[in-house]
């Protein structure tokens, strides 16, 4: 039986960025793969001569935000970004850029007037519950806003909120609303919450990754200290024992003296019996964000904004993102390819693939003629969806030399941006416990 210092169950972006700072500040550590590749769902592969992601993104945050402190510190290898452009809406045909603040707002006319107006007023009661101390974790975005809008407002909430969180307006925090680049110096002075929510201009701090997503592995593997990282993949952990601090996988059996678990934490109950059993119950709540992607290579450019667009009519709702736009290289040369990505998934994943293709050829019938190659990924963009019902775990764990990593122990932001937030959280857990 083979002793490590540290382990890492799961080679997705999280683990990779937990294991690359750990290794530069001296650890040794063994990551452990289920699957024969890294990265998750942030990697990139070919089809048919297009470069796809593991599902569309954006990287958010990235001017003063987690990942841009993880590459400051960490990396030898700094991947390009391009600047994403604006988000914007597309509602009956018509298009407008999505409304970030109270000029947005004026100019959003493909929502009735009064259903602006009440909105704005909604925004207003956000920001004056967030410095009162109210608890608006357990407030869902349709508990505030009521029954007072029209079905289309009430639509695009919805699809807000499912992009937000992958849960619905029903069960989508308040706070979750409220999360913004502050969101660490939280202000007690609602003057300054308002002009910062309301006035402040969107996006501006969003990028696509040159390359594709495979760019940001390459870029931490390659920054790993050689003799430091050892990464085994097709091994999957089977069984933990924590008390004795032993991880039992399909091909053998470790000790360690710390874990890192970049896994499913709603898995973990299956894992181990050394679980407490309300911790347990508390993890098993924890919903998957589950989400279906159509990749579409174009003969010709339909999309010429520099941006994405979120669809509200169609069912389910689309988020499309022309990938190729910020990296032609993607893409054969003067063709386009598009990630469209739906949520909420249908369970039946052929039926979903078919709603799906019905969604985008209803909203742009001019695509039809122009598809050349069209892939479809089945994925789960997010480990967790935070609800009212369910809030994310904590990356401190009550398992001796345990502890969790990634996007369902992490509230901020969304994507890459929330794996790196929980990385930053483990090293100051593992600071603080002195295991550093």
């Amino acid at each position: 039986m083979t002793k490590e210092d540290v382990i890492v169950v799961g080679a997705g972006i999280s683990g990779l960025l937990a294991a690359l700072a750990l290794s530069k500040e001296g650890r040794r550590v063994l990551i452990i793969e289920k699957s024969d590749s890294l990265g998750g769902v942030c990697r990139s592969y070919n089809v048919d001569g297009y470069q796809v992601d593991t599902g569309p993104h954006v990287i958010t945050r990235l001017e003063q935000g987690p990942l841009k402190d993880l590459m400051a510190k960490y990396f030898d290898v700094i991947p390009n970004f391009v600047p994403h452009g604006k988000y914007y809406v597309r509602i009956k045909g018509r298009v407008r850029p999505f409304p970030w603040n109270l000029q947005g707002w004026f100019a959003f006319d493909i929502l009735p007037q009064i259903d602006r107006i009440y909105l704005m007023k909604t925004l207003f009661a956000f920001s004056y519950m967030y410095n009162t101390g109210e608890d608006l974790s357990r407030k869902s975005i349709k508990d505030i806003v009521g029954d007072g809008l029209s079905e289309p407002s009430i639509r695009f909430l919805n699809y807000v909120s499912y992009f937000l969180t992958g849960a619905s307006i029903n069960e989508t925090p308040v706070e979750r609303i409220m999360d913004n680049q502050s969101y660490k110096n939280r202000s007690t002075n609602i003057f300054e919450t308002l002009s910062n929510f309301l006035m402040k201009e969107g996006a501006t701090d969003q990028s696509y990754v040159k390359g594709g997503l495979q760019s940001i592995v390459t870029a931490t593997v390659s920054s790993m200290p050689h003799g430091r990282v050892e990464i085994k993949t097709c091994e999957e952990a089977v069984r933990l024992y924590p008390s004795q601090k032993k991880l039992e996988t399909n091909n053998g059996e470790y000790t360690y003296n710390t874990l890192i678990y970049a896994g499913y934490v709603s898995d973990i109950p299956k894992m181990t019996d050394e679980v407490p059993g309300d911790y347990a119950e508390s993890l098993r709540r924890l919903p998957k964000a589950n989400s279906l992607t159509i990749w579409l290579g174009l003969r010709e450019n339909i999309f010429k904004l520099q941006g994405s667009e979120f669809w509200i009519d169609p069912d389910p709702y689309v988020w499309a993102l022309p990938i190729s736009n910020y990296d032609p290289n993607l893409a054969p040369k003067g063709k386009q390819l598009i990630g469209f990505a739906f949520t909420p998934r249908d369970e039946d994943f052929e039926r979903g693939k078919k709603k799906g293709m019905e969604a985008i050829l209803s909203t742009m019938p001019e695509i039809e003629d122009n598809i050349e190659m069209t892939h479809y990924q089945n994925l789960i963009p997010e480990k967790a969806a935070w609800t009212t019902k369910a809030a994310p775990a904590d990356v401190k764990t009550p398992m001796d030399g345990v502890y969790f990593v990634g996007t369902d122990t992490e509230k901020r932001s969304a994507g890459v941006a929330k794996a790196a937030y929980s990385v930053l959280n483990l090293l100051e857990v593992l600071r603080r416990d002195k295991v550093r």
